[in-house]
């Protein structure tokens, strides 16, 4: 992560502590929500892939997923049920988020490598909701409802934060901070 500068880094900050506000609510309200109705847990979990691809989308750097997702995570931490778990899960969703990039070596930025990045992370998250929630013990109906949740969350809000980096991108929030086009090809 060369060159980034302070405008840059405060940028970043600024969604990582709005995700990071965001990831607290999530988190005390999915203490209810996770026991009595999972599945609506599942809808609500693809909340932590939203600064990450934001940022991602806006800036088109390397890196960059990964560090307002660690952002997220310094300043949820304190407030949350499980304290430093969550700076190391937001880690993990950075690392799971950079992937799909990394792999094109940073220069290919299309919608469809975001769509690959949330069904990457959506395949995971559905893995461990499941083994972490007992899914078996759901029966059928109840375990292809959860999974199926855990499923598409990510990936949808993976292509808000597309979205909303769009629509920041219209307004001239990233002018100067985007990595050079030419670079991209």
């Amino acid at each position: 992560m060369k060159n980034i500068s302070t405008r840059l880094l405060m940028t970043c900050a600024a969604i990582g502590v709005a995700g990071g506000v965001l990831f607290t609510a999530h988190a005390w309200l999915g203490l209810i929500t996770v026991n009595t109705v999972p599945f609506v847990y599942g809808l609500t979990m693809g909340l932590y892939f939203l600064p990450g691809a934001l940022a991602q989308a806006l800036f088109r750097r390397p890196g960059i997923a990964l560090l307002t997702t660690a952002l997220s995570g310094l300043v949820a931490s304190p407030f949350q049920p499980i304290f430093f778990m969550a700076f190391l899960t937001s880690l993990m969703i950075g690392v799971v988020q950079e992937i799909p990039f990394l792999v094109t070596r940073y220069r290919i930025w299309r919608p469809w490598l975001f769509v690959v990045s949330g069904v990457l992370s959506a395949g995971i998250t559905a893995g461990a909701a499941f083994g972490i929630l007992g899914g078996e013990d759901y029966g059928r109906a109840g375990t292809i409802l959860i999974v199926g949740c855990f499923l598409i969350s990510p990936l949808v809000f993976t292509m808000v934060g597309v979205w909303l980096a769009g629509a920041l991108d219209r307004a001239g929030v990233a002018r100067g901070l985007q990595q050079d086009e030419r670079r991209q090809r």
